[in-house]
């Protein structure tokens, strides 16, 4: 993990427009969220010397780093394709940017994903349509457990019976981030939502209905990382990054640890250690919600709630903007969009800025993003602080 006190620092963000692009190809979409970063950082694309995203499901391409470095025009002396799974992986581009630049391989790195999931799906698919395996497909899916929503309603499944919980919990964080997402200009789901709309909601895989799963997307994010004092437009925007700590346990479902064993507890404590500091110090709270039942194990995993109160502590209105620890307040993959959890992150480094307008959170200076990927089969924890 990046060690506390390193000058490597998150320079620039971009956001495309987020929910239906049509005719927007996903290295298209990169591409702008580059180049918006850059902009936003005050760096011209001829600066850029390294490059690390993430191949879209939709499109496999084993050197999609390279095809996007083509489309861009520039020829980068460190340039990686990363995928670790899920929201986990920007954390993780993160991660080994700081360690390029750190070690001279670049002076300015970008890290991007976009997707066009959303518009780029075969007609009349419903949901995300995953073209790559996983894995443990031969021992799962003749048993009826294949995509994103099943392993991730047993998941749920097990919480309710384990805590006594109920779909009020599930429902506190769908609410929330609803919420927060009507304060955000480029939302992808920006209707009021009600408890009642939750219960009618259909179910999808009980527990979970349509309103605890995320969204199918199209759009982008990116970040800019250099040397701080290195960007011209860094002064009083850059963005420190304090730690980042990492867990894997696990691939395939049939070997997925009880709750209290996966790897978040793990990711978030080493975090905690590297950056001196406790879930007390954090005034923002963006955590992974691929699923509404994500959020209710991150936050006990990373010490905001005990075991089996996350519904409790998001129904106190603790996680809402104004509360001790506001959630996703762009309303997180539930609300704002599902793109590979990048937003997550450039929320977190607007919000840090005081750039963030009506869903401004008060006196933020340090902000946890959480990832996982596959069913919190690599877990990420990260800090981040404004200087």
């Amino acid at each position: 993990m990046p060690a506390v006190g390193s000058d490597v620092v998150i320079a620039g963000i971009g956001e495309t427009p987020v929910g239906r692009l049509p005719g927007w190809s996903p290295v298209e979409i990169q591409a702008a969220a580059v180049l918006a970063a850059l902009r936003d950082a005050g760096f011209a694309l001829s600066d850029l010397d390294g490059l690390i995203n993430l191949d879209p499901y939709a499109t496999p391409n084993s050197m999609f780093s390279s095809t996007l470095a083509e489309h861009l025009g520039v020829a980068p002396r460190f340039a990686c394709t990363v995928d670790v799974g899920g929201t986990v992986t920007g954390m993780t581009m993160l991660q080994q940017a700081v360690w390029a630049i750190e070690s001279g391989y670049c002076d300015v790195a970008a890290c991007v994903y976009g997707e066009n999931a959303l518009t780029g799906r075969p007609a009349g698919a419903q949901g995300l349509h995953m073209h790559n395996l996983l894995g443990g497909e031969e021992w799962e899916e003749p048993f009826g457990l294949h995509g994103m929503v099943i392993p991730y309603a047993l998941l749920a499944q097990r919480y309710l019976d384990l805590y006594g919980a109920t779909d009020a919990d599930l429902a506190a964080v769908a609410l929330v981030t609803r919420r927060h997402a009507l304060l955000n200009d480029n939302a992808q789901m920006r209707k009021p939502m009600t408890l009642e709309d939750y219960r009618a909601s259909r179910l999808i895989s009980s527990p979970l209905r349509l309103f605890d799963c995320s969204l199918v997307s199209d759009g982008g994010g990116a970040l800019v990382l250099t040397r701080a004092g290195r960007a011209p437009q860094g002064r009083g925007r850059s963005v420190a990054i304090r730690a980042i700590g990492m867990k894997t346990t696990h691939n395939s479902v049939t070997l997925m640890p009880d709750i209290p064993d996966l790897g978040m507890a793990a990711a978030g404590a080493d975090a905690y250690e590297a950056a001196g500091m406790g879930p007390e110090d954090i005034q923002l709270a963006n955590l992974h919600d691929a699923f509404t039942i994500s959020v209710l194990v991150s936050l006990e995993a990373l010490g905001f709630a005990r075991p089996g109160e996350g519904g409790a502590l998001v129904r106190s209105g603790a996680m809402d903007l104004g509360g001790r620890w506001p959630l996703n307040p762009h309303g997180g993959l539930l609300s704002q969009a599902h793109i590979g959890g990048m937003l997550h992150i450039t929320e977190a480094v607007r919000q840090l800025r005081g750039e963030a307008g009506r869903r401004q959170v008060e006196g933020a200076r340090r902000a946890l993003v959480s990832g996982n990927g596959g069913i919190f089969s690599v877990c990420g924890a990260m800090i981040l602080e404004k200087p």
